[in-house]
């Protein structure tokens, strides 16, 4: 009896002094976690077979899930490109990866195979687009091409501008997204509170109860806590490439569009005919001039969005959607056009011809439009002549815009619009300096368009050298 009470008592010693060392194992144990890669699109009926599944399985902690939307979000076909040839995959959806001998493609052999995919799959092991693995511990949010979304748990990161992280940033996200619960996915957690967005899937709209952003990317989780951390971690700290669409690259758009002399010539004319019509009269010059700009604002705020309804549409058909975003990608593509109509400009520097296709309005246009604005005599008809000379222009000065309209397509009229806003505004400022010029008097209309005349070589070299610059950083992934 005393060597069994002894035994007892050693056994009994031996797990009081090894059970913390057993507890931390099960526990680092739970921790690991299965990451899979999802293509998906908004509007696909297998998608919105396969997400509530996948959704599950993130709910129960089986899974956190990378999910890349390639209808609404453009930009993400490129994603699904670079893994197609890295892993071998088809450029279909729904898709479901993790690593190159563990992924499927369809609604059936996806939900047929998930449990059996997820327990094969290596625990903490992150498949990267350039078909490199990594393990979590070393993995970088930035590494992570264009914008996923990153399902956990109770919890999404998204990412919404093309940021670089620093290594603060980089690993409070990542234990946002790893924790095991809330309360320590917050732990340390500083960004700026921002408001709610719903997640759109291709099953249906998640909500969630608070939201925090670092330097590009949205955090939203559920429950009642929130961050006890102050301060935002955006903006100095952090080296920002850009966001879907940057200020930058609107305004670069913009700017080799405002500088086509079809509109300034087109506007001279206006102005000509208004002094022809109300000699000394500066208030109608300048309303004139203000109504027709105002005009053709209206007017290609219109173009705008029926560019970006194009690409939607074209987007929508699954052949075309093939040769879009397969093995090119729709950015490439657009750089291939910027790069064409560059090389065009750059031709009427050096060897000027009027009416040249792509850079300024066709001869046989010409003899039209005149006849339209030599009826401008009043403000009023300066605005309604400008609503359809517009429809002349278009063939001069919708090369930069069908560009803008391409990276805009999948953002909506709400998001697309500052964006328009923008790029008409820089489209349409010599116009505004031109009758500001005529107004004052320190210019004459017939000043304008004879300078237009003499520098018009210089103002296709301009605009050649911007639009060259823009298609080259495209087709190089770097706009």
């Amino acid at each position: 009896m005393k060597n069994f009470t002894k035994r007892f008592l050693l056994i009994l010693l031996t797990l009081v002094i090894f059970f913390p060392v057993i507890n931390v194992f099960a526990q680092d144990s739970a921790q690991e976690k299965k990451f899979a890669i999802s293509f998906t699109g908004i509007g696909c009926p297998h998608c919105a077979k396969v997400s509530p599944k996948l959704q599950e399985k993130v709910k129960d902690e089986s899974l956190i899930l990378i999910e890349y939307e390639i209808y609404k979000n453009l930009g993400n076909a490129q994603t699904l490109t670079e893994y197609s040839e890295n892993y071998n995959l088809s450029l279909g959806i729904p898709q479901l990866l993790f690593n190159k001998e563990n992924n499927e493609v369809g609604d059936s052999p996806i939900l047929d195979n998930l449990d059996s995919m997820i327990n094969e799959a290596k625990e903490d092991s992150i498949a990267l687009s350039s078909g490199k693995t990594i393990s979590f511990e070393d993995f970088s949010l930035n590494d992570l091409k264009r914008y996923p979304k990153i399902y956990s748990k109770d919890r999404v990161a998204i990412r919404e501008k093309l940021t670089t992280l620093t290594n603060e940033q980089n690993n409070m996200i990542k234990n946002f997204i790893y924790s095991l619960n809330v309360t320590e996915a917050l732990k340390g957690l500083e960004g700026k509170e921002t408001k709610v967005e719903k997640v759109e899937t291709s099953s249906g709209v998640i909500t969630y109860d608070h939201a925090v952003s670092i330097n590009g990317w949205l955090l939203q989780w559920n429950g009642e806590e929130t961050i006890t951390g102050g301060g935002s971690t955006d903006g100095d700290t952090a080296k920002e490439e850009g966001s879907k669409l940057s200020i930058g690259k609107i305004i670069t758009l913009g700017l080799a569009d405002s500088v086509n002399p079809c509109a300034l010539s087109i506007l001279a004319l206006v102005l000509i005919s208004i002094v022809t019509y109300n000699p000394g009269s500066r208030k109608d010059v300048l309303l004139a001039g203000l109504s027709f700009i105002v005009a053709v604002l209206i007017m290609y705020l219109l173009y705008g969005f029926l560019i970006i309804k194009a690409f939607e549409v074209v987007e929508s058909i699954t052949t075309i959607r093939g040769f879009l975003y397969g093995k090119l990608g729709i950015n490439f593509i657009l750089g291939v056009v910027a790069i064409l109509l560059g090389v065009l400009g750059l031709k009427d520097f050096f060897a000027y011809k009027p009416g040249s296709v792509g850079t300024e309005m066709p001869l046989f246009l010409r003899p039209k439009v005149g006849k339209l604005i030599a009826k401008v005599t009043s403000p009023f008809a300066a605005f309604t002549v400008g609503m359809f000379v517009t429809l002349f222009l278009l063939p001069c000065t919708i090369g930069p815009y069908v560009i803008l309209g391409g990276l805009l397509a999948g953002e909506g009229f709400v998001d697309a619009l500052p964006s328009l806003l923008l790029y008409n505004f820089i489209f349409v400022l010599p116009m505004i300096a031109v009758t500001l010029l005529v107004y004052i008097g320190s210019k004459r209309a017939e000043d304008v368009k004879d300078w237009k005349e003499k520098n018009v070589k210089y103002m296709h070299l301009v605009a050649g050298i911007l639009l060259l610059a823009i298609g080259i950083l495209m087709v190089l992934g770097k706009f």
